[in-house]
């Protein structure tokens, strides 16, 4: 299924990173997300993700729109913004590289809940859900080990979240 590339949150361009002297290959093994997969893997996933440089001050994920993929912080900051009901924006949280956002649109197409706003220049790496569900059918494997990776780090998130609210309710 060829993606549609007038989607704005996604960009099918590739810059090198000739100066860090980093591949694709070693960043995507070096993301939590991917950290199971063999070279010849990363190699296969290296050719469906999607690279985006963001500059200080960019949406990167815009509240309460339906969007289909996921993005991994390469370097640089995002922040986690939401408009109060005066439509003023509060930032929540700052989010730094290794942090995996959007992950449930890998799922399902539900609209995101949080503005992201890049708060530096930022460099993401993102993955659609139609690159997923394809690699799934092509690779079945791969593509089960991505999902077994993708639910255990959401797991974790949950597990953390519900114990925030555990506390927050004791303390209430």
């Amino acid at each position: 299924m060829p993606l549609e590339m007038d989607d704005p949150e996604w960009s099918a361009g590739y810059l090198s990173d000739a100066h860090s002297g980093e591949t694709l290959v070693d960043i995507l093994g070096a993301l939590p997300i991917f950290e199971t997969l063999t070279w010849k893997e990363l190699a296969q996933l290296e050719r469906i993700v999607h690279r985006r440089w963001f500059v200080a001050g960019e949406m990167v994920i815009q509240a309460w729109i339906p969007r289909s993929g996921l993005f991994v912080v390469i370097t640089g900051n995002v922040h986690v913004v939401r408009h109060d009901s005066d439509g003023t924006p509060m930032i929540l949280d700052t989010l730094g590289p290794g942090t995996l956002l959007g992950e449930f649109a890998i799922l399902d197409d539900s609209p995101r809940s949080s503005s992201i706003v890049a708060a530096e220049p930022s460099h993401l790496i993102g993955f659609f859900r139609p690159d997923l569900m394809d690699l799934v059918n092509t690779d079945p494997r791969l593509g089960f080990k991505i999902l077994h990776r993708l639910a255990q780090i959401m797991s974790v998130h949950m597990q953390r979240v519900l114990g925030n609210l555990r506390e927050s309710r004791e303390t209430l």
